[in-house]
């Protein structure tokens, strides 16, 4: 790493969370000169699967870790949308291509796995990291600067605490002056892992498997989104669930297999039967996600804290885009903080980074939401239509698979931090500069 200029060698950055958008964060901070300390709450790693776009995979490139990555990932060849009765392919989306347009592929891996090599980049290059850090809302001091840990008498100061403590971010809670209010999406996930060994017992099932595809299966109000991974074809399957608040319950919750494949008796025999071969299944409630406006703080009046990722911009996986947005955010203020020369300035990157990312995210919450309103349409003719569009029609603005849309593609994969913070932060100072003449 590179000497780090005066400003940014006496400059203290906490990052409350050390999750991937936490560890992404402090290895660029780090890069950038800052002194990077990380709190993470847990011991242990998660186990969750999850895509990583090339918006992602960019920035992921630029903090070191992508061949160590990919010696851990899986390069998928196409996204396939099936009918979920027929099984009848209705579009098949090559991911070679835009890999090659983007300078990086989609991936699937497991998120612990890209924690860990994060975690290993950023104590490498001198980010601190401390495990089984517990903080409240009401040790986040905005009026101090401070941070209380909950279950100790120590006080952490530091110049900027970055939150980045996911959707129940107790960071969000302190700027908003109340925690926010969990409104149910209607809909919840379960995942059900299936070992690839027992698919491919089954001739008639391994075309399944000839190709590392994400096969997406459409249905009624509902999708089943699979793919391999690590010997294990993983299965998140969307489906209806209750909007009252008193049927909200937070984590993992097991479900009845048996029970839930009853309910599948309109769906495609191969996945049906897919489904035969598991044992268990777990389910994950979805809530509505929330796009902030300018009375939203997600940076307290003195600059001091700001929030980053799930913390500012939680969404749903219709899009695949979860992990990409919060890895992009993180990168774009790691860039426009870099460039800060005193104290002033950071205020303004602060200012800078909120604007660019309300707006950015703002926009891909919205096409999540419209994707899964795409991909689970009601039977009947407006979903006989789509399922035209997709057979007969090339992909162009408003085609059904938003991700196929080339549009609509370049604007999302084609993102690029670097550049986008440069430009914001020439803008602000060109503006200031003309104001002043």
């Amino acid at each position: 790493m590179c000497a780090a200029p005066e400003f940014q060698s006496n400059f203290d950055v906490c990052i409350i969370g050390g999750g991937v958008v936490g560890l992404a964060g402090g290895i660029l901070l780090r890069r950038q000169g800052f002194n990077v300390t990380v709190l993470e709450r847990d011991a242990t790693l998660q186990t969750v699967r999850i895509q990583l776009h090339p918006n992602a995979v960019k920035v992921l490139q630029e903090v070191g870790v992508f061949e160590k990555m990919m010696a851990k990932s899986i390069v998928p060849s196409s996204i396939v949308l099936k009918a979920y009765n027929t099984g009848q392919v209705l579009h098949k989306q090559d991911l070679r291509e835009p890999a090659r347009k983007y300078g990086a592929p989609l991936l699937t891996l497991h998120r612990a796995h890209l924690r860990q090599v994060l975690y290993d980049e950023a104590v490498a290059i001198g980010v601190k990291v401390r495990h089984g850090i517990k903080i409240n809302v009401d040790g986040v001091d905005l009026a101090n600067g401070t941070l209380r840990l909950a279950d100790s008498a120590e006080t952490i100061r530091a110049d900027l605490f970055i939150g980045a403590d996911g959707g129940e971010s107790v960071v969000r809670s302190a700027l908003m002056g109340y925690k926010p209010k969990a409104v149910p999406h209607g809909k919840l996930v379960h995942r059900i892992l299936i070992k690839e060994q027992d698919i491919l017992a089954r001739p008639h099932l391994r075309y399944l498997l000839e190709e590392p595809n994400i096969i997406v299966w459409l249905g009624p109000e509902c999708e089943a989104v699979t793919y391999g991974l690590d010997g294990t074809f993983n299965i998140a399957f969307t489906w209806p669930y209750s909007k009252r608040a008193e049927d909200i319950f937070y984590g993992a919750q097991t479900v009845d297999l048996d029970e839930f494949r009853a309910k599948l008796g309109a769906w495609e025999p191969d996945l049906r039967e897919i489904l035969s071969l598991g044992t268990d299944c777990l389910r994950w409630m979805f809530f509505e996600p929330q796009v902030d406006d300018d009375k939203t703080r997600w940076v307290d009046d003195k600059g001091r804290f700001c929030i980053v990722g799930d913390a500012a911009h939680r969404g749903l996986p219709y899009l695949g885009q979860g992990a990409a947005a919060g890895i992009e955010s993180v990168a774009t203020l790691a860039h426009v903080l870099g460039k800060a020369q005193n104290k002033q300035q950071i205020r303004t990157a602060l200012d800078i980074y909120q604007r660019l990312r309300k707006e950015r995210t703002g926009h891909v919450i919205r096409a999540t939401l419209k994707t899964g309103e795409l991909w689970q349409m009601p039977d009947g003719p407006v979903k006989d239509e789509r399922d035209r569009q997709f057979l007969h029609e090339t992909p162009t603005v408003g085609y059904p698979n938003p991700l196929a849309d080339p549009f609509f593609q370049e604007w999302l994969w084609g993102f690029d931090a670097t550049k986008t913070a440069n430009a914001a932060w020439e803008k602000y100072w060109d503006s200031k500069d003309k104001a002043q003449t």
